[in-house]
């Protein structure tokens, strides 16, 4: 188990010594050719607060690294150097970054939280110019939209080279849209549904903005961006479907947006197993059971009710809180739904998971009613 009081967060770490001590994850790692020092592992990591800082290895390390570090697993790192980060694209915004080397000691953690840092994108910030363009779209936001206007792969020559290359355009749930052009392996993504008649729901992690004929275009970042198609509700979270709608003074917020489900198609679960479109639809299904690998409720904000990060404390009567969209430290917490669901109808079974709203008008009580009391993770 990690000493927690001596753990470092990513936002203070300095240059000035490689006695570091820091609790982090993998979000994303790359393999990368450097014309200096030869192929390298390249990760993001972040720390439980969501600061996020590139880390690298060198050739030697490199597989003793992705064994002891996997992805999205919290490890212990000890004693690793900090230095000046550079380069033209980088995929976060801190000013330094991490290398492991022989000397770094990886342990496992014993903290347990699964939030993958999503933020998304606001598409004006993009096309206005208002995001830096040597920082890769990852580091703070994401692109998330619909894919519009896909035209066909093509095959171009790259400096002698074939490469495939598709373009097409995000669409978001305001109608603003924005340039797209995918090389590579990403290209090939996207081959099997440039036939498909209705729009995909794309999310590009980690990608650069850049210029052509004076558009603002976003592209995949050589091997270090990440590309996810036919997204499902679980992969984002409890942020699908989205809508970006404007707030007071300017400001806008990523919501939930609703469907009247009324209008909604009933399909049998058997429908939803051969479907290849994203779409909402109702189906009607009876419970056959709670899947208790999962917890069935988390802690959320008292407040404004999202999800509340569990942060190291000395204190057992005045434990701290991280409110992951509030971003402040909080004391008061409440369990709320997340009930994972074995359903079926007269064919078929799959499994649903029912947020806090839904499971609260199916369970008939409130979270908070059927709580031990017990803060321990579940």
């Amino acid at each position: 188990m990690a000493n927690n009081g001596s753990l470092m967060p990513v936002k203070d770490l300095k240059p000035f010594k490689t006695k570091w001590r820091s609790q982090v994850k993998v979000l994303h790692s790359w393999l990368q050719n450097t014309g200096s020092g030869g192929k390298t592992l390249q990760m993001v990591l972040t720390d439980e607060q969501g600061e996020k800082i590139i880390a690298m290895c060198k050739r030697n390390h490199i597989l003793s690294v992705q064994r002891k570090l996997p992805l999205r697993k919290w490890c212990v790192l000890t004693t690793f150097s900090v230095s000046q980060a550079s380069g033209q694209y980088r995929p976060t915004s801190h000013p330094y970054k991490i290398t492991i080397s022989y000397e770094t000691v990886i342990t496992n953690s014993d903290l347990i939280q699964d939030s993958i840092f999503l933020p998304l994108a606001i598409y004006e910030d993009i096309n206005d110019g208002n995001l830096k363009t040597n920082f890769l779209i990852g580091n703070t936001f994401i692109c998330y939209g619909k894919t519009v206007s896909l035209e066909p792969v093509q095959t171009v020559q790259v400096k002698g080279q074939d490469r495939k290359k598709v373009q097409f355009r995000l669409v978001d749930a305001n109608g603003k849209d924005l340039a797209c052009c995918l090389w590579g392996k990403y290209a090939e993504q996207l081959e099997a549904y440039v036939k498909c008649e209705q729009p995909l729901i794309c999310l590009i992690r980690f990608a650069k903005i850049s210029f052509y004929r004076g558009e603002v275009k976003i592209a995949n970042a050589f091997d270090a961006s990440i590309v996810y198609l036919d997204l499902t509700m679980e992969l984002v979270e409890d942020e699908l479907p989205l809508a970006v709608i404007e707030k007071k003074y300017g400001k806008k917020e990523i919501v939930l947006q609703e469907d009247d489900w009324n209008k909604l198609e009933i399909k049998m679960i058997s429908e939803l197993f051969v479907s290849n479109l994203v779409e909402n639809c109702k189906i009607i299904c009876s419970i056959a059971a709670v899947d208790t690998d999962w917890a069935w409720f988390y802690f959320g904000h008292k407040g404004c009710k999202h999800r509340a990060i569990k942060l190291a404390s000395n204190h057992d009567d005045n434990q701290l809180w991280r409110c992951e969209k509030c971003q402040v430290k909080i004391t008061e917490v409440i369990p709320l739904f997340k009930l994972h669901l074995i359903v079926r109808d007269d064919a078929e079974t799959c499994k649903l998971m029912l947020l806090n709203t839904v499971a609260k008008t199916i369970v008939g009580h409130e979270a908070v009613d059927l709580w031990d009391g017990s803060y321990d993770e579940v």
